[in-house]
């Protein structure tokens, strides 16, 4: 049934087709047919007057009174077929070339002033005025019979007037055939031409309704079917374009298929991450929320008068400074990861001694160490450079080095060596101590976070150290970590030795 409807289809397409072609053909031969007729006239009257012409300058060129002059004129006529007459000044006739007559038959001479010029017995007329474009050449007609000549008239040289004769019958005698033969030649034309359009049309319909075909499979999404070699011309250009966006599609409709899997993984991932800020916020709200009750409750019983006693009073005082102490570290704390999360700051790195900022933090961080019974070594030799955000990583360093403070234990030993790779700096801090469990280790970079919960905000530690060394990492597009070793755990973060690689990054 499909292939019965392509079919009609195809017929449709093959009629209007070959109708408007077939139409088109019949236009043409029937202007030409229409136009021929006086563009053949006006051709045979411009050969008729360039005979004529010819033949005024041969009679011009001959020589009067020579024994050879009336043989001369004759010869004239009967070559190009006309007739004409000589004119004296008077308007009496000089001479009348007969076709029928000898050279020296008595037609040939009038006597002086007896006989008229025939010219002056010819009437004007307005026939054919389109084909007269030429100088002294004219139409005229013979009453009654009508009969039309072609006339053309000059002055010789010997001031006599020659006027020469030509039929007009005889040119649309052949137009006329003219015409007949070409409208037997037009009809012949178009029945031969239409039988040969049929068949082009008809090959050149047949790819067109498979290719339509095609296209309606592609329209239901469905790629199997390909179009066959058409050739190279445009219809098998055509074929080729519709093979390539066939497959073209299928591709990236399977492309598309993936990527709206990557959107649902995306949406998913997105709902995670307002779950991550909606517990970010109860996070903080809790982290507040605990100094906040102890400042109002202190500050309650100090405005009550609840002891008059200044030691009880001087205690009071120093809670309230110290909860409020802990409360702003965290703001500060919160505030930097923001900044660095949100890309806000700036990104200037300058070439610094690493060396030398690492002993600097640890000698500001030495009573830490004693209060904390911490031994404490240093393998990072001083005056070695590196290229990166020089107070950045005096964060990082910080963090980590207080970091390892907190979990230090056992031996309670930290050490801080550095190794030089593939043009980096690798930091590492280890310290001696419990190993973080595995499941916690991909979490302790999440704001909050505390694997440790022995730990807490007795320490002013709110989980937001490691979440901060990892934005400053990110920014600098080097890699961190943390990995547990044999008798406790190193963190490890790298540091770009030289600017080219950050050019590189560009």
């Amino acid at each position: 049934m499909k292939r019965f409807f392509s079919k009609i289809k195809m017929s449709r397409i093959r009629i209007k087709l070959f109708a408007t072609i077939l139409a088109i053909l019949i236009v043409f031969f029937v202007l030409i047919t229409v136009f021929s007729s006086p563009v053949l006239f006006k051709a045979f009257s411009s050969q008729t007057y360039h005979k004529m012409f010819n033949a005024a300058q041969a009679i011009n060129a001959c020589q009067p009174g020579t024994v050879t002059y009336y043989f001369e004129l004759n010869s004239i006529a009967a070559e190009n077929n006309l007739t004409f007459e000589i004119v004296n000044a008077d308007g009496t006739l000089s001479y009348v070339s007969n076709l029928d007559g000898s050279a020296q038959g008595s037609g040939h001479f009038a006597s002086s002033g007896s006989t008229a010029s025939e010219y002056s017995e010819l009437q004007p007329t307005d026939s054919y005025l389109y084909a007269l474009d030429y100088e002294n050449f004219e139409i005229r007609r013979r009453s009654p019979s009508n009969t039309k000549y072609f006339i053309y008239s000059r002055q010789l040289d010997t001031g006599e007037t020659i006027h020469i004769y030509s039929a007009v019958a005889d040119v649309e005698n052949i137009v006329q055939v003219s015409g007949k033969v070409y409208s037997a030649i037009s009809i012949s034309m178009i029945i031969i031409m239409s039988i040969a359009f049929y068949v082009l049309v008809a090959r050149f319909t047949k790819p067109l309704v498979e290719m339509n075909d095609i296209t309606k499979d592609m329209a239901a999404l469905n790629f199997g079917r390909k179009c066959g070699n058409y050739g190279k011309d445009e219809i098998g250009e055509l074929g080729n374009s519709i093979n390539t966006l066939s497959t073209t599609l299928d591709s990236t409709l399977i492309d598309l298929k993936d990527k709206n899997e990557q959107l649902e993984r995306d949406i998913e991932k997105r709902h995670a991450l307002d779950n991550a800020r909606k517990s970010f916020i109860n996070n903080v709200s809790h982290e507040l929320k605990t100094p906040i009750a102890i400042i109002s409750g202190y500050a309650e019983g100090l405005c009550e008068g609840i002891s008059d006693d200044p030691e009880v009073i001087k205690e009071y005082c120093q809670i309230i400074r110290d909860e409020s102490s802990k409360m702003n570290a965290l703001v500060v704390e919160l505030l930097e990861l923001s900044k660095l999360e949100s890309g806000a700051q700036p990104f200037t790195p300058c070439y610094f001694d690493i060396g030398q900022k690492t002993a600097s933090l640890l000698s500001h961080l030495s009573l830490l160490f004693e209060q904390n019974g911490i031994t404490v070594s240093n393998k990072i030799p001083e005056h070695i450079e590196c290229y990166a955000q020089e107070d950045k990583i005096e964060i990082v360093l910080k963090n980590y080095i207080t970091n390892a403070v907190s979990h230090c234990s056992g031996e309670k030993k930290i050490d801080i060596s550095c190794r030089e790779h593939n043009g980096f700096l690798e930091i590492r801090v280890f310290n001696t101590g419990n190993a973080i469990d595995k499941q916690d280790l991909p979490e302790i970079w999440d704001s909050f976070y505390r694997a440790d919960k022995a730990h807490g905000r007795s320490e002013n530690r709110f989980g937001l150290g490691l979440s901060i060394v990892k934005s400053i990492m990110t920014n600098h597009k080097c890699r961190y970590g943390v990995e547990n070793v044999e008798n406790g755990v190193a963190f490890t973060f790298e540091v770009a030795k030289d600017s080219g690689y950050y050019d590189n990054k560009q």
